[in-house]
Parts: C-alpha cells; structure tokens; sequence
C-alpha cells in the first residue's frame, strides 16, 4: 500500500523511533499551514507502507510527546490502521491556530517536505498575531469618546440594518445604540472597531491611483482619503467606476440605456468590504487601489490565516469563522455588507465569472491583492500606450472612455457646463439632463450605483444649486435646476 510522497501537509516515519525528528515535523507544519498529518511505519522516500509494531503503550507514547514536546499544546487525533495485507502502521492527524508553535523550544516552518529554522521576523510577527488573538486590535479601547461619533454615519447604518432584519432597534442615540452592538469598552470608551466604523479619521487610509505602466513611473491620477469605513469604501467604489469603462445597455425594459461596468459592481464592493473589514489596522500602511489599462488591482495590508490560501477562499472549499478583525465584521454583517464570514472571496468570483472578467487573489509579502483584469476591450495593449485605449467592447457595446485614459467624451454644451464637476456628479447630470425628473432608485438602476452612495451625489448636486429636491420622503425626485 503506498500513501504518496512527503509534501507540505505531510509527514512519513519509518516507526516511532524517528519520535523527535516526527515532533519536529508536527511543530513547522503547524507553523505553516494550521494542520497536517504524520504516519508511522510509512517509508518517506516513496510513501510504502512498511508497517511498524503498534500496542496500547506506542499510542500513548505518540500522545505523550505531543503533550510534552510541543508547546503550545496540541491535541492529536491517533488512529491504528492496518493494510490489507496486514500491515499496522498508525494516523496522527492535527491542527491547531495558537502559532508559532515549538518542539523542545525550537521553532521551525515547513518548506516542501522540509523543516527549516524560523528566521527572528517571522517569529516575532507570529508572536505578535498570537497576542492579538487573545486580545484582538478591534475590540480593545480607541480612547475616543462617544462624542467623536459621525451620528449621520451611525443612523444610515441603523437604518440599513432594520431594512435588513439584522439590527431589531431604531435609532436612539449614538451611546445607547453603540452599547446595544457591543461597540463600548467597559470604561464608556469606543471600542477600536466603532472608531474604525463611525469616527472619521485623520491618517490616510486610502490611496488611489491611474497608472500608465506596471513600473507606476506614469501616474495619469493620486488620490488619497481619510474617513470611515463606509465612507472609504464609497469613495473607492465611486473612484473605481469613474475610471473603468461602461457598456451602454438599452434591454427593453425602459426607454432608457442602462450602464454595465465592464467589472461587477457586486463584486467590486465585495472586494473593497473585505479589504477594510480584514486588514491589519496595527499596520500603518493605507488600503491601495491601482487601475491600469488592463486591471484594477487593490491591497489590503495583512496576511491570510495559517493554514489557508487565497483558493481556498476563491473555490469556497474552506471558509473562516475567525476573521482577523471578527467585531468588525459581526458590525458590518449587520448592516448586511457582507454576508456569512470567509464567503466574501467565492461570492466575487462566482460574480466576475458570470460576466466573464477574470479574477486573481495572491499572498504578496504583507498585503491580500485582488486583482480583476479588465475587458477584452483592452486585453491587448494598444500601440501608443495608455493614451491611445480602444474603445470596441469586441460584443457590440461601446465602452465610454474614463478618467485617466487620455481621451475624453465628445463635449456637448451641457457637458462643457459640468466640465469641472467629479465624474459621479456629471454621470448623474447627464442622466437627468435626458428626463425631468428621477428618483435616487431610479438614476440608481441606470447607473449601476448603490443607492446610498448616489444620495451622496445628488446632495453634491443640490447643495451646489445644480439639482433641485422635489417632494419629500419616498416621494422625493430630483431635476436639474
């Protein structure tokens, strides 16, 4: 019988002799990927199974090792197994998310089939993880009061969260409500998670970009954004659609042409969601959007579990019920921005297949990078560079030309009056410019914006005496002035 060769995951014994050097294997394994399994009486250089003596006393002495040389402490599952031709040799599946973990005070990470020596920044960024673990960043003291709160912020979140059945309570006041969702520290202070949600902030959190070249020598565009949570993902979002093409749909429906972005919406402001909801806020480093001429790249500061790899999450075989940042997360799932925890990834694909645009997740260095690659459109570089895009969807539509790409719309006497306004405010402008009035659901739909971030836009528009409100509440429709 034959189990295979040795991997990352994987260890083989000849027999429990080898105990040590097995003990050692279990500690890097774990250190690398969360779990794996060791066998005894399996030759390790092709995987045979050559079989060892097992009684009662060689389980527990596999059992004791566990208890005596790893450290955090491991509980191992041990199984005897025997091959049909009568062979025992025995099972020792573990696992374990309390990393670094050490065998006789000496820490090792697997690489291949091999245990290497633990170099000093990566213990000590393990060390660290632990101690957050028992003590996570989100939920420890900002030393903000209730004061600092954007209640704007917190009501449009309340609001959001009745509508979605998740938050059973109306508005009341910013202290009973953040009481209520567990946001308080036990002194009345913000918890770090509310501070992240709620309280506006003054570092950069946010840096965008239009890019030339994958070299960034060429920036067509910067720009940078200190705020909450939900007002950087709106800004991002918005950034991100001002700077990707749009087909121009008209599907029978409405008189009306719709606008598709050749990257999902949904997925989109998944991606942005999860890059603010799970990065690592003790790194100072700011969330980081790069739109090319052939992606839109984003990087989030920190790394995935132990034990978990970006297609883990993207294939949806493996999921997390401990995200880095989990009040965050309990927080933002409440207002239904994201759904059930370690999802977040497969529901971006599974968006991005349906339309057919590709998709990548990678590990590089400290940062999660989400990259989409962008339409066929522009799957080939044009000659003369970024300046000189396509314009031909290849299926018919007409892809309009964004910010950053060097080309502009042709201009009509309308369009030259908004010339100066943010690219969201002018789309909103030309949708009315073509009916007289609309409701936010409405320009909404055609624009393939999110409804709460469009009534940012036409408030822009009214408080700069463009649009004018008519009617209130539900009833309330816009029109140019």
């Amino acid at each position: 019988m034959n189990l295979g060769m040795e991997n990352e995951t994987t260890e083989h014994k000849r027999s429990t002799s080898e105990m040590r050097e097995a003990m050692e294997s279990v500690a890097s394994i774990l250190n690398k990927h969360g779990a794996g399994t060791l066998y005894f009486g399996v030759r390790p250089s092709d995987g045979e199974v050559v079989g060892q003596d097992v009684s009662e006393k060689t389980l527990r002495d596999i059992s004791q090792a566990f208890t005596n040389r790893i450290e955090p402490r491991v509980i191992p599952t041990i199984e005897c197994l025997i091959t049909e031709d009568g062979k025992s040799y025995v099972k020792v599946a573990f696992s374990g998310d309390e990393r670094p973990y050490a065998c006789d005070g000496r820490y090792r990470i697997r690489s291949a089939d091999e245990d290497l020596p633990m170099g000093a920044a990566a213990l000590e960024r393990m060390m660290l993880e632990r101690a957050s673990r028992k003590n996570p960043w989100d939920r420890r003291s900002s030393g903000l009061t209730v004061s600092a709160v954007d209640e704007d912020a917190l009501r449009d979140y309340v609001k959001r969260g009745v509508e979605h059945n998740r938050i059973p309570f109306g508005y009341t006041d910013a202290r009973d409500v953040l009481s209520r969702l567990g946001l308080l520290c036990d002194d009345g202070s913000l918890a770090n998670a509310a501070a992240v949600c709620f309280v506006p902030s003054r570092d950069i959190m946010l840096r965008m970009g239009v890019l030339a070249d994958a070299g960034r020598l060429h920036i067509l565009d910067n720009h940078q954004e200190a705020g909450t949570l939900f007002s950087l993902v709106d800004a991002a979002e918005l950034y991100i659609l001002n700077n990707i093409r749009r087909a121009f749909i008209i599907d029978g429906t409405s008189l009306h042409r719709k606008e598709v972005p050749e990257i999902p919406l949904s997925a989109i402001r998944e991606a942005l969601f999860n890059a603010f909801c799970h990065r690592d806020y003790e790194d100072l480093g700011a969330v980081q959007i790069d739109i090319f001429w052939d992606a839109v790249d984003i990087y989030s500061p920190g790394i995935f579990p132990a034990g978990l790899t970006p297609s883990d999450y993207l294939s949806g075989d493996k999921a997390t019920s401990k995200p880095r940042n989990q009040l965050i997360a309990q927080t933002l799932y409440r207002a239904g921005d994201i759904e059930t925890y370690g999802t977040g990834l497969h529901r971006i694909k599974d968006a991005c297949d349906a339309q057919g645009v590709p998709v990548d997740v990678f590990q590089r260095g400290d940062c999660v990078h989400v990259r989409f690659t962008r339409s066929e459109a522009v799957a080939d570089k044009p000659a003369g560079g970024a300046d000189n895009l396509p314009d031909s969807a290849g299926n018919g539509q007409k892809w309009p030309e964004t910010a950053g790409s060097g080309q502009k719309l042709p201009e009509t006497a309308d369009r030259a009056a908004w010339r100066d306004l943010p690219e969201s405010e002018r789309r909103v402008c030309e949708y009315l410019s073509s009916k007289d009035i609309a409701s936010v659901a409405e320009i909404a739909e055609a624009l393939s914006i999110p409804a709460r971030t469009l009534r940012r836009v036409v408030r822009k528009l009214v408080d700069k005496d463009i649009a004018v409100a008519v009617g209130e509440g539900r009833n309330r429709v816009y029109r140019l002035h």
